[in-house]
């Protein structure tokens, strides 16, 4: 008995395993019957594998683990299998006053856009921001596959966004006005 259980995604190494019907090469094999996976991995170290019981899982990007160093520019993959950064436009930021943890910044502060991609297409749900800036700002996030959605912070005002986005995204952007004093935190996605 039981719920059955589906398989999102397994990497190896950040790159993509290919389900099989056999282990003759590398990748895995899942059988939904008795719920074993079988993996094979010749010269990966690091296995991600994400699956869901049918049941919605919101997954959250906390930037402390794994720990990257504050100023840290984000390049390409992070958390392994989980979203894709592109290049100079996001930076680790060190704990600051309402975010006693590692959070997240734009790696420019006077930039006005930047992205993510999902490594799959998830629903982004939310994240946490705060604005360390002198004046209100303005955050507008936008997915190819949904309309935008905008939200105004105070000055010292620590909120929790949410999307309310019903479907999966393949990116998102963000457009900030008067945004230099954002940090964004616990970022959750829908798996």
């Amino acid at each position: 008995g039981g719920a059955a259980i589906h398989i999102v995604s397994a990497t190896a190494d950040g790159q993509p395993m290919e389900r099989r019907k056999d282990l003759s090469a590398p990748g895995y094999t899942f059988d939904e019957a008795t719920r074993v996976m079988r993996i094979r991995h010749d010269a990966a170290r690091s296995i991600d594998i994400e699956g869901h019981d049918g049941a919605p899982t919101v997954r959250t990007v906390t930037f402390d683990d794994p720990h990257e160093l504050a100023g840290t520019i984000l390049k390409g993959e992070y958390p392994a299998g989980a979203m894709q950064w592109g290049e100079n436009q996001w930076a680790i930021h060190g704990p600051a006053v309402d975010f006693a943890t590692f959070n997240l910044a734009f790696a420019d502060s006077k930039a006005r856009t930047a992205e993510f991609r999902f490594y799959g297409p998830r629903v982004f749900v939310g994240m946490d921001v705060y604005n360390g800036g002198s004046s209100e700002a303005s955050i507008t996030l936008s997915c190819p596959e949904m309309r935008e959605v905008k939200f105004t912070v105070k000055p010292g005002e620590l909120r929790r966004l949410h999307t309310n986005w019903p479907d999966p995204s393949s990116k998102v952007t963000f457009t900030v006005e008067n945004g230099e004093g954002l940090l964004f935190d616990n970022l959750m996605y829908r798996v």
